[in-house]
């Protein structure tokens, strides 16, 4: 059950008073959260194309009911700086094409601008996605796309939010965008920013991965990775990570990098995740979760 379903659950089993309290928290909320850019054109283009009946935008705020204060209680919260809410909600299904996006977004307090980065990256990365599918999906005959989110690490140190793409046509396709805040400073970091300037973390951590997927090819046969001498795709093979490659840090603080489904390897694969252990990567690592 999503935010939306367990918002109008609980409206309609409470009908308790508010506490003035909540109601003002609220209102501070809101004010907090960044003012997000209208684009008209995207939507007029889009509704003139499609029936009333067959769409359903919703824009989700909290509502001033006792059943909301106790679910906004249980939101994800970093710290008392950090509170994700889902602030956009986009449905729409006709025939065979269906589309549901849940866009989060991050209210912030204190100093640093990551959370409004990181606000206007996801919301620019949802608008392509609807995009997108206006474009195409009456193409394709059939195009499901189903977008979520989830907070992954939640401490006073590190904050980092996951966006989950799922895309169904001829075949399924999985993919992740990962969005990282250092808590103390608010600021905003990608995978380049945990290492030294001078040190080669690229080569390290794509031996490392290489290792690793020659290890799971010998221990499972039905487990494959496009490396060199193995790839029947010509030149191309997983040789090294990008420069700000995907990444995340787990329960137990070791740093993941995962891969979308067919970036490494056969879609049989799936959307592999790789924890990293070589010591002297976590030496030269200037943050930690």
């Amino acid at each position: 059950m999503n935010l939306d379903d367990e918002l109008r659950r609980k409206a309609r089993e409470e009908e308790v008073q508010v506490p003035e309290e909540f109601s003002r928290r609220v209102e501070e909320t809101l004010k907090r959260l960044p003012v997000k850019k209208r684009r008209p054109v995207l939507w007029r283009r889009y509704l003139s194309g499609v029936s009333a009946a067959a769409i359903a935008v919703m824009f989700l705020l909290p509502n001033s009911s006792a059943a909301m204060a106790d679910t906004m209680a249980n939101l994800p919260l970093v710290g008392p700086l950090f509170q994700v809410i889902t602030v956009r909600t986009y449905q729409q299904g006709e025939g065979k094409n269906q589309i549901s996006i849940s866009e989060p977004q991050i209210a912030q307090e204190g100093e640093g601008t990551g959370a409004q980065e990181i606000n206007e990256e996801v919301e620019t990365y949802i608008d392509q996605l609807i995009d997108e599918y206006e474009q195409s999906a009456n193409g394709f005959g059939y195009y499901d796309l189903d977008v979520t989110w989830q907070v992954v690490t939640n401490t006073e140190n590190w904050f980092t939010l996951r966006i989950d793409s799922d895309l169904v046509m001829a075949s399924g396709n999985h993919q992740e965008q990962y969005y990282h805040i250092y808590v103390p400073t608010g600021e905003q970091k990608n995978l380049s920013d945990l290492f030294p300037a001078d040190y080669d973390y690229v080569s390290v951590i794509s031996e490392e991965l290489k290792e690793q997927m020659w290890q799971r090819m010998e221990e499972d046969e039905s487990q494959y990775y496009w490396l060199e001498g193995t790839t029947k795709l010509g030149n191309y093979y997983f040789d090294e990570i990008q420069r700000d490659q995907e990444f995340y840090f787990d329960q137990q603080g070791n740093l993941v990098i995962p891969f979308d489904k067919y970036e490494v390897s056969p879609g049989s694969t799936g959307s592999p995740h790789f924890t990293l252990t070589t010591p002297e990567l976590y030496e030269h690592l200037l943050y930690r979760p």
